[in-house]
């Protein structure tokens, strides 16, 4: 009985430290960035300091001869080496606004957790297709 009950008394205490990180204090922010290059990257968060999350991305692709692109997403996670998602032009559900025809990514979600830094660049896979234009979610503690 006093094993279980020192189990219980040790889960109790640690159950906190075992819970995602972001407890609803984490100041919500938006940043938005277009970019029309595919060899050179555009911030869409600047790198910052301090901890938090980013919540998700979504992009906007335009199209351009009958072509888009897909939009490459990189993200430095406390100042560490690029881990790059491409988001692929092919699934990507299309819209034709204004005369101008785009093919959205939706809503993806990351839940990336940074302790120190978080930087995201954005750029075109290739040069074929228009511009993107990208939306990121997140937050500093």
């Amino acid at each position: 009985m006093r094993n279980a009950l020192a189990a219980l008394a040790v889960v109790l205490l640690c159950a906190p430290a075992a819970l995602a990180v972001d407890d609803g204090q984490t100041q919500p922010k938006v940043s938005t960035a277009v970019n029309n290059s595919s060899s050179t990257p555009t911030d869409l968060i600047a790198t910052t300091n301090g901890s938090g999350n980013v919540k998700g991305v979504l992009c906007r692709l335009t199209e351009a001869s009958g072509n888009y692109t897909s939009a490459v997403v990189k993200f430095y996670v406390n100042g560490g080496a690029a881990q790059t998602v491409s988001l692929d032009e092919t699934y990507q559900p299309e819209a034709t606004i204004g005369g101008t025809n785009y093919a959205y990514t939706g809503w993806v979600p990351f839940n990336v957790r940074f302790s120190s830094s978080i930087r995201i660049t954005i750029q075109k896979s290739g040069s074929s297709g228009g511009g993107i234009e990208c939306i990121a979610a997140w937050g500093l503690d």
